[in-house]
């Protein structure tokens, strides 16, 4: 049996479909039937792949995994978060440098003492080019657990008194999961709600969200555009 072609050393993934589909239409991006949800697409001359992630730290780690083992070495993602803090309100964007574990799937990379963190290239490009997008942008610690239904008040204001940011599913799995593989990851999020908030504030499936989602979109490619000019002497 024939090995698969090697993917790009670039992927742009998402958790969202809408970003999902504007990051193929920016990349004019075909599928690649020999990696499931993943697309192959292009900026410039440069070749890229685009995946779509499932939710959760396992189902995320299990597609990363297979992209860093189809060649991949720098990963970009756009996912959401919800907010910690009053002052991260619903659409800004968070870039994690940092982040709290309290899911599982990383306790198999690395032990429970050592702690997540992105700070590499991926991660600047992601805050230049969120910057440039005229968005607030935050950069700092997330809380990343595998339960969201035990979120608790005392612990949200907890973490909140401590400067985390957000909380999501996914990032301490990423960076742990990137630090181990010696791969590099930039991690972009859109602020979906208000955590802090006893009403639960939150604009999931609405045409804001999918706008923001599609913004998300526009800022992964403008960071692979830096990665890319920075690693050809563009």
């Amino acid at each position: 049996v024939e090995a698969d072609p090697p993917l790009p050393p670039i992927a742009l993934t998402t958790f969202m479909a809408t970003a999902q589909d504007r990051l193929n239409e920016l990349a004019a991006a075909e599928d690649l039937p020999w990696h499931g949800p993943t697309a192959l697409g292009a900026i410039g001359d440069h070749a890229i792949a685009i995946a779509r992630l499932g939710p959760g730290a396992p189902r995320t780690i299990l597609s990363i995994e297979e992209l860093i083992g189809g060649g991949v070495h720098t990963i970009l993602v756009a996912g959401a978060t919800g907010s910690l803090q009053p002052d991260v309100t619903i659409g800004d964007l968070v870039v994690p440098t940092s982040a709290l574990r309290e899911e599982g799937t990383s306790l198999h990379y690395l032990p429970l003492e050592h702690e997540p963190r992105a700070n590499g290239p991926a991660t600047q490009a992601l805050i230049q080019a969120a910057e440039a997008s005229g968005r607030s942008l935050h950069a700092g610690r997330l809380w990343t657990t595998d339960a969201p239904y035990r979120e608790f008040t005392g612990k949200v204001r907890a973490y909140a008194a401590e400067g985390v940011l957000g909380v999501d599913m996914e990032t301490s799995a990423l960076m742990m999961l990137a630090e181990y593989r010696g791969v590099d990851i930039g991690i972009l999020l859109t602020v979906s709600d208000h955590v802090f908030d006893p009403d639960w504030q939150n604009i999931f499936g609405t045409d804001e969200y999918k706008a923001n989602c599609r913004h998300m979109a526009g800022v992964l490619v403008a960071a692979a555009r830096r990665l890319i000019a920075d690693t050809s002497g563009d």
